[in-house]
């Protein structure tokens, strides 16, 4: 990997990483807040449809602005056409408003239909009560598409900052709202900060936005880059809608299972992401505009190197960190939310929920990585493919499995998809990079064997000797660290090294630069 985009993929990854710990801590702080005072309860699988609905609708209206403007803006940034990226900006804010505008209409005409179809199991009291949280909370949607759009903006000026210091800011209004104004004014104060918290998402973003650009409303949308943008946009959105509903499948089937399993399936989701998308997301975010910058300058030795050392790096970072919340799942749910209205049953469920979801950690965070390569390329075709593909699988597999194991048996087939998947990726993937598959399995497979030494000693240890939660986690992490380094220097496993030398490198530089 060329030095000067490993330092800057690197760089940005530390930045995001740290924003991604305090949005994530954030988020922990607010779910396990939620958890003690909603709990499992008919009001909290409310709450939490309207938040899946909310993490379906968004995705699908926004990945136009990810997977199709911003490489096409960052293209023109990459050869110093700022004025040009700047009027396209303008045109691309302005079409973005218009639907955001539309679609918040629509919600609040067909509700009910919107809350029939994504949760068809929902009746009386518990159906009622979503359309009212849906219906509150739509406005959201203008300002917090309008937010992706500066994002995207400037992740491709590399402030990756003030790109990511949205996630944390969004999540205080429900946080705020949960502990002093849940008791008086019920789960609809919370629906009310979904709407202050998407407005702080655009307000903060706008503070790092120094490079002379300001909005003008422009409505000249037949020119060449609008055309390539319309042109490549009904695939990415159809594979968004269809990712979307498909999650939206599992939450539908859901439904019918006895009540708290929704909320259950969206705690280990969550606690899911905290820990794989505190990783990947940070490489994934800093990593895709140098992608597109490689592609843009036509550098396709350099992108496959790229793409192999983060595949490698991802191995190294994700394996271990599956192992060790598969071991201790119990642990890390309890810890997490097993407090006031979270029952011992409820923690049972999420964290059999949980421990299956982790699987997919590496091949999740590979997969994204993957996709980029062909949306960088301007190919939106092939993933829309796969993407039909994995629903129509999920489905049938979805109908085999809940019966066998329940709410679990929805995550079995999300995470057995997900490896699946990976492997047809790095097949079709060899049009665009170069990449070993058999190196890939070899690292997986030494990782794997160190993960399982390292977590596994003191999982056996405190089987024997019972400590509290906390310090079961925390001596674990104490034992195991070391054992998994010492285990990836025996088998001459180097990309964990070359984090660590970058790491050194970079608090070097800073150390000099506050000394002179």
């Amino acid at each position: 990997m060329d030095g000067s985009i490993k330092k800057k993929v690197f760089n940005g990854a530390v930045i995001i990483a740290v924003v991604s710990i305090i949005a994530k801590l954030t988020t922990f702080a607010q779910e396990a807040v939620l958890a003690a005072y909603i709990g499992t309860t008919f009001k909290s699988d409310a709450y939490h449809m309207v938040s899946s609905i909310q993490m379906v609708i968004y995705p699908m209206v926004s990945v136009g602005i990810w997977k199709v403007f911003l490489p096409l803006y960052k293209e023109k940034v990459t050869h110093n056409r700022i004025d040009e990226a700047n009027r396209f900006a303008n045109k691309v804010i302005t079409f973005y408003s218009i639907i955001a505008i539309a679609l918040v209409a629509l919600i609040m005409i067909f509700t009910g239909a919107v809350v029939s179809l994504v949760a068809p199991g929902f009746e009386g009291e518990t159906r009622e009560l979503t359309i009212e949280l849906v219906r509150i909370s739509a406005p959201m949607y203008i300002t917090v598409i309008g937010s992706a759009v500066y994002a995207a903006m400037l992740q491709c000026h590399n402030r990756f900052f003030g790109a990511q210091i949205r996630e944390v800011v969004s999540h205080i209004p429900t946080l705020v709202a949960a502990i002093f104004f849940y008791r008086r004014w019920g789960i609809q104060a919370l629906a009310y900060a979904l709407i202050i918290g998407g407005f702080l998402r655009l307000v903060i973003e706008l503070f790092f936005v120094n490079w002379g650009y300001r909005y003008k409303p422009d409505f000249r949308f037949k020119d060449d880059d609008m055309g390539k943008m319309m042109k490549r946009l009904p695939y990415v959105l159809i594979i968004e809608s269809v990712t979307k509903i498909n999650s939206l499948i599992d939450k539908a089937m859901a439904s019918g299972l006895p009540e708290g399993t929704i909320s259950c399936l969206s705690y280990a989701s969550k606690l899911t992401h905290v820990f794989s998308g505190l990783l990947s997301t940070a490489i994934s975010t800093a990593l895709y505009p140098q992608m597109i910058e490689l592609i843009a300058l036509k550098k396709q030795k350099e992108l496959s190197n790229l793409v192999v050392k983060t595949v490698d790096i991802f191995a190294v970072m994700m394996i271990p960190l599956t192992t060790a919340c598969i071991l201790f799942r119990t642990e890390v749910v309890s810890a997490a939310f097993g407090r006031g209205a979270f029952s011992a049953e409820s923690v049972a469920l999420t964290a059999g929920i949980f421990a299956v979801y982790c699987v997919a950690f590496f091949s999740s965070a590979t997969n994204g990585v993957l996709n980029n390569i062909f949306y960088g390329h301007g190919n939106t075709k092939v993933p829309m493919i796969l993407t039909i593909i994995g629903v129509v699988a999920n489905v049938g597999l979805n109908l085999v499995f809940i019966r066998l194991w329940g709410a679990i048996g929805l995550a079995v087939t999300t995470s057995s998809l997900s490896i699946v998947m990976l492997f047809v990726r790095f097949r079709l993937t060899r049009k665009y990079v170069s990449l070993n598959l058999k190196r890939v399995l070899t690292v997986t497979a030494k990782v794997l064997l160190i993960s399982l030494i390292s977590c596994g000693i003191p999982r056996l240890l405190f089987s024997f000797v019972h400590l509290n939660k906390y310090l079961t986690l925390v001596i674990s992490a104490l034992m195991a660290v070391p054992l998994y380094y010492l285990g990836c220097r025996l088998l001459k496993i180097t990309e964990l090294d070359d984090i660590i030398q970058l790491f050194f490198a970079k608090f070097k530089r800073r150390k000099n630069k506050a000394s002179a």
